[in-house]
């Protein structure tokens, strides 16, 4: 969607792994859905893993006002900031939040007790 049709004030920044399995959707399901409700501005983590310039800078202009989000341990969203050089974030992981990747089906309570989470640590 086009920044000029969005009207956000939020200044928290949001990127997920989006990865192939559940939790990989679970974060993606999390971070959309704090976009559309206006508590943070999910930007693009590929744009950062290609090194976008533009995006990189505002990543890093956010000064830790970013949540990554992994679906697993393997914490490919983590290791793309970490290689652009960008430390400052909070970072949660999925399976952390006891659901099985490959395992659990996706559901809305999950996603809705995970995003109160990060809402309580914001």
């Amino acid at each position: 969607m086009d920044n000029q049709i969005k009207s956000k004030s939020a200044t928290l920044l949001v990127m997920s792994c989006s990865g192939a399995s559940n939790t990989g959707a679970y974060t993606d399901m999390i971070a959309r859905q704090l976009d559309e409700q206006h508590d943070a501005d999910m930007v693009c983590l590929t744009k950062i893993a290609i090194g976008d310039p533009k995006l990189l800078d505002k990543v890093k202009n956010a000064h830790g006002k970013c949540i990554i989000l992994d679906g697993c341990p393997i914490h490919c969203a983590n290791k793309i900031l970490n290689n652009a050089g960008i430390s400052e974030f909070i970072h949660l992981t999925i399976t952390d939040f006891g659901i099985k990747k490959g395992v659990d089906p996706i559901i809305r309570e999950n996603v809705d007790k995970i995003i109160m989470h990060i809402k309580s640590v914001n």
